[in-house]
């Protein structure tokens, strides 16, 4: 059985045609089966949004709330991405991560994923940019699959320096209120989402 995926869907065996050219049996051709169900996108809202404090010192980075409604299925597979551009600021110490939160209204805000307050990292250079990034999956909330969903990101720090994400940087081009950052959910049809391995994005 071939299949292949296209604006519409998954497209799984081969259609049934009439004399005319016609498609007669459209269940054994399923081009109305999406993989991407919805995608929300945004760009942090601010411009060299400081981070400081000491370790483990964190905060919501501004503009980053998506709201996804209310999934269309109780297994579906969210997918989450963030990219900005970060620099050390001071050039000291200074580490950054970031982390995902779910929201639904029973449940509140829960943290999904963390990278811990040191994915990126430098000792005391001078000038140190750096392109940070997280992707991660989530299963929508097992207790509460009819209620709307919402999710942000939030960042988290090491050590004592300063460091900005969604960084200006001489040459670039940031328009419509793009701040050097993007920031994606995706829902996703569980049927068409595999795991391998142990990963297992169900909690």
């Amino acid at each position: 059985m071939s299949a292949h995926l296209s604006a519409n869907g998954v497209h799984f065996g081969q259609p049934n045609y009439n004399q005319s050219g016609s498609e007669t049996d459209l269940n054994s051709y399923q081009k109305n089966a999406p993989v991407v169900i919805k995608v929300g996108f945004g760009s942090g809202s601010t411009t060299n949004q400081t981070n400081n404090g000491g370790s483990g010192s964190g905060g919501y980075i501004d503009g980053t709330e998506v709201n996804m409604g209310v999934p269309s299925a109780p297994n579906n597979i969210y997918r989450l991405w963030y990219q900005t551009v970060t620099d050390d600021n001071d050039g000291s110490n200074s580490g950054n991560g970031f982390r995902f939160y779910r929201w639904t209204p029973s449940a509140g805000w829960n943290e999904l994923y963390s990278q811990g307050e040191h994915a990126t990292y430098d000792n005391n250079m001078s000038d140190w940019y750096r392109l940070s990034n997280f992707i991660c999956y989530c299963q929508v909330h097992p207790s509460y699959p009819t209620q709307e969903h919402r999710f942000r990101v939030y960042w988290e720090k090491h050590s004592t320096g300063n460091v900005r994400i969604n960084c200006d940087i001489g040459g670039d081009q940031r328009r419509n209120n793009h701040h050097n950052n993007q920031y994606e959910v995706w829902e996703m049809d569980r049927q068409s989402f595999s795991t391998f391995g142990n990963f297992n994005p169900n909690f």
